[in-house]
């Protein structure tokens, strides 16, 4: 039952660095992403680019449920059983390094969208006449949606680096600490007023041609 065992482990290991390896081609949204410079054709394609990172963070946490099913239920004491184990690790590295990278810049072009369409909002709770910057909803719907997708894929260098993103978007640093000249953090754009100036109402500027003609 062992040996069937490692058997079943070490073909399940081959196949799951081959198609791992397939995968990258076969992704329009990553291909997307990684085009730098093309933030138009990314806005065009979000949902391309969701979906693929979807299905990365999903094949990450598959691979880490496999690694951990794997090193608790069979054991190593073939030196090619140790380097299938490793090819598969490798493979978990490399797809959960390559998946927080995009996922950085992925929120990084939606954190951007957010701040060009940065608007006064009302606030739900309170005041009916307290408005701020729809760049906090925003950033907030965001980030949480980056963390959640990173922890799902069960991988600690993904959930510390999509974080490590987070963190700096809501830090106090004028730069946000985040790569690029257009992006600020969100207490920056807060500083700079960014969405705290909207359209006046149609029934205010209605009002002000009208006063303005009667003068």
């Amino acid at each position: 039952c062992e040996e069937a065992m490692e058997i079943l482990d070490s073909e399940a290991q081959k196949l799951a660095v081959t198609v791992g390896g397939w995968f990258r081609p076969d992704q329009r949204g990553i291909t997307i992403l990684e085009q730098n410079g093309n933030e138009k054709q990314e806005a065009a394609d979000l949902l391309s680019i969701e979906s693929s990172l979807e299905e990365m963070a999903f094949m990450c946490q598959v691979l880490s449920r496999y690694s951990t099913f794997s090193r608790q239920t069979v054991s190593k004491d073939d030196s090619s059983m140790e380097n299938s184990s490793s090819e598969l690790q490798n493979l978990l590295t490399e797809q959960s390094l390559h998946y927080s990278t995009l996922e950085t810049r992925l929120a990084t072009l939606q954190f951007n969208q957010a701040l060009s369409l940065a608007t006064p909002q009302l606030i739900e709770l309170g005041r009916p006449s307290l408005k701020v910057p729809s760049i906090v909803e925003d950033a907030h719907f965001v980030c949480v949606r980056a963390i959640d997708r990173a922890a799902g894929t069960r991988s600690e260098r993904a959930v510390w680096t999509v974080g490590h993103w987070v963190t700096e978007v809501w830090g106090v640093d004028s730069g946000g600490g985040m790569s690029g000249d257009s992006v600020k953090g969100v207490y920056q754009a807060l500083i700079e007023g960014i969405g705290c100036v909207g359209e006046p109402p149609v029934e205010q500027d209605n009002q002000n041609k009208a006063g303005q003609s009667t003068a």
